[in-house]
C-alpha cells in the first residue's frame, strides 16, 4: 500500500497567500526605492556642479524631479551649501506608503553628496 504524497489544498492556499503578500509588498516597495535612486542621482549631479548658485541648483533638482518622477521631496526641502569651489547637497525625507486600511509602511531616506563646508 502506497502512502499519498504531495500538497494538500490548504497547503496550496497557504503558499498562494504568502506569494500574494510578497507580490503586494514588492509592488508597493519597489517604486519607493526607484524614486530614492533618482534622488541620489540628482543630488550627486548637483554636487558636481560647482560655480552655480543655490537657486540654480534648486531649479536643476526640479528638472531632475520632473524627468525622474520624484514627488516625495521638493527643491525647497534640500539642504544646499555652496562655496566658491564646492557644493554640498543633502536630501532627507520620509515617505509613507499605504498598504491597506490603516496600515502603512514608512521609509526614512537621507542622502548627501559633495564636500561638507569647514
Amino acid at each position: 500500500m502506497q502512502r499519498q504524497q504531495g500538497l494538500s489544498v490548504i497547503s496550496v492556499l497557504f503558499i498562494m497567500v504568502i506569494v500574494g503578500v510578497g507580490v503586494l509588498l514588492a509592488g508597493k516597495v519597489l517604486p519607493v526605492y526607484n524614486e530614492y535612486a533618482e534622488v541620489r542621482k540628482a543630488v550627486a549631479d548637483m554636487a558636481s556642479q560647482t560655480g552655480k548658485g543655490e537657486t540654480e541648483l534648486r531649479r536643476e533638482f526640479m528638472n531632475h524631479a520632473m524627468v525622474g518622477d520624484i514627488s516625495s521631496i521638493k527643491p525647497e526641502n534640500l539642504t544646499i551649501i555652496t562655496t566658491a569651489n564646492s557644493v554640498f547637497v543633502r536630501a532627507a525625507y520620509r515617505r509613507e506608503v499605504p498598504l491597506f486600511a490603516n496600515v502603512s509602511l514608512a521609509f526614512d531616506f537621507d542622502t548627501q553628496a559633495g564636500q561638507t563646508p569647514q
